[in-house]
């Protein structure tokens, strides 16, 4: 698949001081990870070796041998259309390095040295080793489809690591040979750190640690390879495993770069830095790959977090308490529909009023029964507002959108845009007017998924005082008022899993299946699919439809995956007129607002 590559980490089953049969393992290995589609393939500190050979290191056979292991290692793998990285002793004049070699194509495309020597408690380094020169310029190494650095171990534990200036040139992967010792605590840790630097960078981070193999005299190693993208772990091996161990993901290169890119901060950073970066080129034909599994649920993964569901009520509760305290009001005014965006936006006006200890009779919840209006939604607004605490009103609208549309000339019998819109404008007319009587503001309900199709009736639902939703997928709203669901008591816990559960319709035409949404744009989790990966990722639309047809797979067919990201498309670009002019809301995942994540002309072919 277009800009994505499989990346690993391994650990192998070494044999301490043993080098040409590590080179033999470390070569098996390589040859594994390319059958699974892997492009780049990180081993261990020192694994040519092992870590642990203490004064072996200044013995001229073990380094003499550890040389001919990486050429052993470089023939093995002259075949395979894979990066390998592995460690070893190189020594120079009367200087013994700690080094990764990059090998591809049966040559070494480059040598990196360690910088940063731990000496300190199981550690003693520096007595063997000698750090790189402070003036050697850091490598980037430019495979052609991708680029990445490389640092070994405790460069990464250091304030500044190399990885970190890197970044300045654009690092699509970093990886870290490691043989960091294990015990309690620390592997929490080590991974706290992969994830960080991986988040910091907007990068791709592995990260193979060395295993059991080692020597057990005074600490042990746990041998997890482990695999960051973007600050979150993706691939993970087991601690102290006897086995030898390969953890493999795939990357999105193009994804990170478009991310970075938006980032000015990551490319900006070390712009002044006195420390040089040099450009090593591999001219490499590596193997693109597809992904084994694609989560049909993007916005769920990457704003996941334990209990999210109360975090975001709690980001929606501050914004809008503190909008209502510069606004100097003590009321708001929300119409509830008995559907799932204004049930949300009820959850959080009502965690605003909580946090400033107001009554949450001083939330208005008009119910507005109109032209397309069925009973149970209608009824199911209402006892949702009660159940609340909040104050109903019950204002039909359906009288003043007849007089009107008659005012206008409108035909009585035609179920046109202007019968429905007429509706939408008339509910935020009603709104605003109680609003304005109340000394109260007007908490707006559209979701996130509805501002980037559109789906919003421009001077109606697109307006409002306050717009809670306007970060919130769909999918993500119902994901969340099943999660508040279960943990209340009833009736609300009934009545917002009956929500959660109901078709999604506007109810501005009479019948139900001229009001079900996703029959007339289709189905909102594909919708959020193509928005995540078209707004966070920058995705084509041709990657965009890959990536759904595995997501999706057996759940849709190819035809209706294809025909709705069309849908997506076009009414993506021709509503940003509506999104210029939208209102404010607090950022909860991604923002479509021009003072927050994104701005385009309105004038696009």
């Amino acid at each position: 698949m277009q800009g994505v590559f499989k990346i690993a980490a391994a650990t192998p089953r070494l044999r301490l001081g043993d080098a040409e049969a590590n080179a033999l393992e470390c070569a098996r290995m390589a040859e594994a990870a390319s059958r699974d589609g892997g492009a780049a393939v990180v081993f261990p500190e020192l694994c040519l070796t092992g870590y642990t050979c203490g004064d072996l290191f200044f013995r001229g056979d073990l380094l003499a041998s550890a040389s001919a292991a990486l050429e052993c290692f470089a023939e093995k793998t002259s075949n395979l259309p894979i990066v390998s990285i592995v460690g070893l002793p190189v020594a120079e004049g009367a200087a013994i390095y700690n080094a990764a070699a990059v090998v591809y194509g049966g040559a070494v495309a480059g040598i990196v040295r360690k910088r940063a020597l731990p000496n300190y408690g199981e550690y003693y380094e520096r007595r063997q080793f000698t750090p790189a020169p402070q003036d050697e310029p850091i490598s980037v190494f430019d495979a052609g489809p991708f680029r990445f650095c490389v640092e070994i171990c405790e460069d990464l534990w250091t304030p500044t690591p190399p990885s970190s200036i890197a970044a300045s040139q654009g690092v699509d992967v970093a990886f870290n040979l490691s043989a960091s010792t294990d015990y309690l605590g620390k592997s929490h840790r080590r991974n706290e750190l992969v994830c960080g630097q991986s988040a910091r960078l907007g990068c791709a981070y592995a990260m193979a640690s060395s295993g059991t193999g080692e020597s057990s005299c005074d600490a042990v190693f746990g041998g997890s390879p482990v695999i960051s993208v973007d600050g979150r772990m993706v691939a993970a091996g087991e601690l102290f495993r006897d086995a030898p161990q390969i953890v493999v993901a795939a990357v999105d290169v193009e994804a990170l770069r478009y991310r970075r890119r938006s980032m000015s901060s990551i490319g900006n950073a070390f712009a002044a830095s006195s420390i040089r970066v040099q450009e090593i080129r591999l001219r490499a034909n590596l193997p693109e790959a597809t992904p084994d599994a694609v989560p049909d649920s993007p916005f769920l993964i990457e704003y996941a977090e334990p209990a999210w569901h109360e975090k975001l009520l709690g980001i929606q509760g501050a914004a809008l308490a503190r909008r209502m305290t510069s606004a100097h009001v003590k009321r708001l005014v929300i119409g509830v529909s008995g559907g799932a965006d204004s049930a949300l936006a009820l959850l959080g006006a009502a965690a605003a009023v909580d946090r400033m200890d107001l009554p949450r009779t001083d939330i208005i919840a008009v119910v507005m029964p109109g032209l397309g209006s069925t009973s149970r939604t209608q009824e199911r607004a209402a006892a949702l507002a009660e159940a609340m605490g909040t104050t109903v009103r019950v204002v039909d609208i359906s009288d003043s959108c007849r007089m009107h549309l008659a005012g206008i000339g409108h035909d009585k019998d035609k179920r046109d845009i202007a019968y429905e819109n007429a509706q939408a404008r008339e509910r935020m007319q009603v709104l605003m007017d109680i609003a304005n009587m109340e000394n109260a503001l007007v908490v707006g309900t559209g979701d996130l998924s509805e501002i980037a199709l559109g789906w919003n009736t421009y001077g109606g639902d697109h307006i409002s005082m306050y717009q809670l939703n306007a970060s919130v997928p769909k999918t993500m709203v119902l994901a969340a008022l099943r999660l508040v669901a279960e943990a209340s008591s009833e009736p609300l816990r009934s009545l917002l899993a009956e929500i959660a559960d109901a078709p999604i319709t506007p109810e501005l035409v009479p019948g139900a299946a001229a009001n079900d949404t996703e029959s007339r744009l289709g189905p909102y989790e594909l919708h959020d699919f193509f928005l995540f990966h078209y707004l966070s990722n920058g995705a084509s639309p041709d990657k965009i439809e890959e990536l759904a047809k595995i997501a999706f797979a057996g759940k849709y067919p190819v035809d209706t995956i294809g025909e709705t990201l069309k849908t997506f498309l076009r009414r993506f670009r021709n509503s940003q007129y509506k999104r210029n002019c939208v209102p404010d809301g607090p950022k909860i995942t991604l923002s479509l607002s021009p003072r927050a994540d994104w701005r385009m002309p309105s004038d696009l072919p």
